[in-house]
């Protein structure tokens, strides 16, 4: 009573039985490709990402960069303008120093009039004495 099985239906017992006892792991490699692959797609759009937060990085820092020129030109007016001041400091101070002198100029000056002021009083005073005892 042997029975004859055919090649077809001995090719499916044999899947059948292939299935029940690595029909799991097969599963598992399947998932495990799967995973790898996701994997795989995840790190390209991190490099993705990370390579667009390098650009933004780069453009903040361009933009640091000109703001710091532009402090420099800011930088460089108020050194002109503190130039300019103290030019103007220095004019003053001359202006000062001329107008002292000429202050002190006519202050000698006042003091010499003073002087023959006093002494022609002193004279006229002295003549008119003189000249009332000369007179009597």
């Amino acid at each position: 009573m042997q029975e004859v099985i055919s090649r077809e239906e001995i090719e499916k017992i044999v899947e059948e039985v292939i299935n029940k006892r690595y029909g799991n792991i097969l599963n598992l490699t399947e998932r495990i490709v799967r995973v790898e692959e996701e994997l795989k797609a995840l790190r390209e759009e991190m490099k993705l990402g990370f390579e667009m937060v390098d650009r933004r990085f780069e453009d903040v820092n361009r933009r640091f960069e000109d703001v710091n020129k532009r402090f420099e030109d800011i930088n460089k007016r108020f050194e002109d303008v503190n130039k300019r001041f103290e030019d103007v400091n220095k004019r003053f101070e001359d202006l000062y120093r001329y107008m002292d002198k000429r202050f002190e100029d006519i202050d000698k000056r006042f003091d010499m009039m003073f002087k023959f002021m006093s002494l022609g009083f002193t004279l006229i005073t002295v003549l008119m004495a003189l000249f009332k005892f000369v007179i009597r």
